[in-house]
């Protein structure tokens, strides 16, 4: 009966041990997920929040798989994975490639939403555009002997206005991108430029 009693109390202190493991495993996984998603979020349009959600989520995860390895591996691994615990290592190279990783793919996947929502959207305010008086301001090209023109200035490469996707013709004017230096005809860029101040084809900020 004794041994039964003791046998019962020490799976349950093994089981609290184990449940405790597992709870700072997903904590420690989940602190430094946070910190290298805020990191990469707070450079790009995913944002510190968003990115301090994905890196807790990953990490977490992460943390709990390493928890099982360690469960299930051979002592020599336990003992490797247990001593990388210990001086924090384990968290910062299992852990941080993984939240990068699915940091990596989130971002991407945001760039491509917005690179969409960029195209399609036809109800923007314009709050996110330049004012005319800055349009006006951005240099005019003049389009002359386009045969020629790739030959004598290499800077020009463009044969056809990517937004209305028609081909340049002689006389016509054009507005140039100081930032990128890509060309269009005029209204389309300036349309464009209403509602986005970034270039169509590069997306860089004008």
């Amino acid at each position: 009966m004794v041994h039964f009693e003791l046998r019962s109390f020490l799976n349950v202190v093994n089981r609290v041990f184990m449940a405790t493991i597992t709870c700072a495993f997903a904590c420690g996984g989940g602190l430094v997920g946070i910190i290298m998603g805020a990191i990469k979020g707070q450079t790009t349009e995913t944002g510190l929040v968003r990115g301090s959600c994905v890196g807790a989520i990953t990490g977490a995860i992460t943390a709990l798989q390493i928890m099982d390895m360690m469960a299930d591996g051979e002592p020599f691994s336990k003992v490797a994975l247990l001593h990388s615990l210990l001086n924090g290592k384990v968290f910062f190279e299992w852990v941080s490639p993984a939240v990068l990783k699915a940091y990596q793919w989130q971002a991407s996947a945001t760039e491509m939403s917005l690179s969409f929502t960029d195209i399609f959207d036809t109800d923007n305010n314009g709050s996110r555009g330049l004012s005319e008086d800055k349009i006006n301001k951005l240099p005019i090209r003049i389009f002359e002997n386009l045969s020629m023109m790739d030959q004598r200035d290499e800077e020009f490469n463009e044969t056809n206005c990517v937004i209305c996707l028609q081909d340049f013709k002689n006389k016509e004017e054009g507005r140039e991108l100081p930032s990128c230096r890509h060309i269009f005809h005029l209204k389309c860029i300036d349309d464009w430029l209403i509602r986005q101040s970034s270039c169509p084809i590069c997306r860089r900020d004008v």
